[in-house]
C-alpha cells in the first residue's frame, strides 16, 4: 500500500476536456491540501491546450499533459505513461473524468496498481455502437467506485448494468455562488463591448456545443419568431463548435446575419451569463444529460431561463416556478417561453428569485467538497485493510454503495 510520507493521501485527477471545467478547477481549490496530496494529468486529443493547463500553472498544481489520438498504438502509448506516472508518484486515488481518460486513466491505474479508482460518469450508453459500450464496461468493472451525480442517470446505470450497481457513489455537482454573484462591472462591460457593442435588446444565451441533442436547431426558429415582435434581439450561441456544426449552421442561415453571434470559447464564463435576458437549454429526449451544468449555472447566475427536462432537470426544476419548462422539439413554445419572460417583470423576478433558492439549497459546493473528501478518505481506508496482493477490483466488498435520496 502507497501514502506519502508526509501522511497526505496522494490523489491524482486524470482528465479530458478541451473546455474550461469550472467543477475541477473549485475542486482542486477546495479539497484540503493538509490531507490531500493533489497532482493532475490532462489527456489532450489532437494537441489542443486545455484550458484547465492555465489554471492548474496559475495554482501550482504539478500536471502532467499526455497527447494522444483515438489509435490503438497512442491509445497504449498513454495507459502506459499514466501507469509510469502513478507507480512514480506512488498514487493512493485516481479519480477519472471524461469517457478517453476514463479509458487510458483507470487501465493504467489498474497496472499500476493504485488501490482506489474512482470514476465520474459524464455520459450515457443510447444511441452508441457496440465498440463504445463493451468499452464503457471495461472501464466500469476496472473502476472500484462510480460517482453518479443524477438520480437519472444512477437509475439507468443501476439497470443497465446491475453487476456494478454496489459500486455507485451519487453525489450532486456543486457550485460556487460566490463566482456567479461577484462579478465586477468592468468585467461586463468587456465581454458586452466583445459581443454586444451595439447594445442589442433582448439576448437570447445558448450555451452548449453543436450537438443535435443540444436541440439549438429548435431555438433557431423560436428566435426567428421573437425577431417580429424584437427585432434588435440578438442570440448568442457559446461553445459554438462540435460535429452537428453543419445542422446549426443551416438553420442559422435562416436568420439576418447580425442578429446572431457564435462564440467558440470565452474564459470568463461567469460575466458571459451577465450578456443574457434569458438562457435556453433544450435538450431533445430526458436522458441525454448526465446531468446538465447549464441548468445550475444559470439560475446560479440570476438569468430567467428556458428549459426542457433531462439529467439533473426533473430533480428541481418546476414550470413557472424557477424556470419557465417546455416540450421536446418544439420551437413553439420555447417562442412562447420567451415571449412570457420578456413580457411580465413579476415572472422574471419569481424565476430569478426562486432559481438562486433552488441552487443555494441543493448545489451547495462545499457539501460537495465534504462528501467526496469524506469518500476519499473512507476508501483509502478500507484500501489499507486489504491485504497486499488482493484483488482491488472489488474494493466495494467490504463497503456498501452509497445512496443519497
Amino acid at each position: 500500500m502507497t501514502h506519502s510520507s508526509s501522511g497526505r493521501i496522494k490523489l491524482a485527477f486524470i482528465v479530458s476536456i478541451e473546455v474550461r471545467w469550472l467543477h475541477l478547477e473549485w475542486m482542486c481549490r477546495e479539497l484540503d491540501r493538509e490531507q490531500f496530496d493533489i497532482s493532475v494529468v490532462l489527456v489532450c486529443l489532437g494537441g489542443r491546450t486545455p484550458s484547465l493547463q492555465k489554471f492548474l500553472t496559475e495554482s501550482g498544481i504539478p500536471f502532467q499533459r499526455i497527447d494522444c489520438s483515438l489509435n490503438p498504438i497512442s491509445l497504449i502509448r498513454a495507459t502506459h505513461t499514466i501507469c509510469r506516472y502513478c507507480l512514480g508518484r506512488k498514487i493512493d486515488i485516481v479519480h477519472t473524468h471524461m469517457f478517453l481518460a476514463s479509458l487510458v486513466g483507470l487501465l493504467g491505474a489498474f497496472f499500476a496498481r493504485v488501490p482506489v479508482r474512482v470514476n465520474t460518469r459524464h455520459h450515457h450508453l443510447k444511441h452508441r455502437s457496440r465498440p463504445i459500450i463493451w468499452l464503457d464496461h471495461l472501464a466500469n468493472h476496472l473502476a472500484t467506485r462510480i460517482v453518479i451525480a443524477s438520480r437519472l442517470v444512477h437509475e439507468r446505470l443501476f439497470d443497465e448494468q446491475a453487476s456494478v450497481s454496489h459500486k455507485l457513489a451519487r453525489i450532486r455537482f456543486g457550485i460556487d455562488l460566490e463566482s456567479f454573484g461577484q462579478i465586477s462591472s468592468h468585467r461586463i462591460a468587456q465581454l458586452k463591448q466583445k459581443y454586444n457593442p451595439s447594445n442589442n435588446f433582448p439576448v437570447i444565451g445558448v450555451i452548449a456545443r453543436y450537438l443535435e441533442s443540444k436541440g439549438i436547431q429548435y431555438i433557431i426558429p423560436a428566435f426567428r419568431q421573437l425577431l417580429q415582435e424584437h427585432p434588435s434581439a440578438l442570440l448568442v450561441l457559446a461553445y459554438a463548435r462540435g460535429p452537428d456544426k453543419q445542422l446549426i449552421r443551416k438553420a442559422l442561415a435562416e436568420l439576418p446575419s447580425d442578429r446572431y453571434i457564435e462564440i467558440e470559447f470565452e474564459d470568463d464564463v461567469f460575466a458571459l451569463y451577465q450578456l443574457f435576458d434569458i438562457c435556453v437549454h433544450v435538450p431533445v429526449e430526458i436522458d441525454l444529460e448526465t446531468f446538465g451544468l447549464i441548468y445550475i449555472e444559470a439560475l446560479a447566475a440570476g438569468i430567467p431561463t428556458v428549459f426542457t427536462l433531462s439529467g439533473v432537470g426533473p430533480e428541481f426544476l418546476v414550470h413557472k416556478r424557477n424556470t419557465w419548462l417546455v416540450d421536446y422539439r418544439n420551437s413553439d413554445q420555447i417562442h412562447q417561453g420567451l415571449e412570457a419572460i420578456l413580457e411580465s417583470r413579476e415572472l422574471r423576478e419569481k424565476l430569478i428569485l426562486n432559481g438562486h433558492n433552488s441552487v443555494e439549497a441543493l448545489f451547495d459546493l462545499h457539501q460537495m467538497v465534504r462528501s467526496i473528501a469524506d469518500l476519499y478518505r473512507e476508501w483509502f481506508r478500507l484500501a489499507k485493510t486489504r491485504k497486499p496482493g488482493a484483488n482491488t477490483t472489488h474494493l466495494d466488498e467490504v463497503s456498501p454503495p452509497v445512496r443519497i435520496p
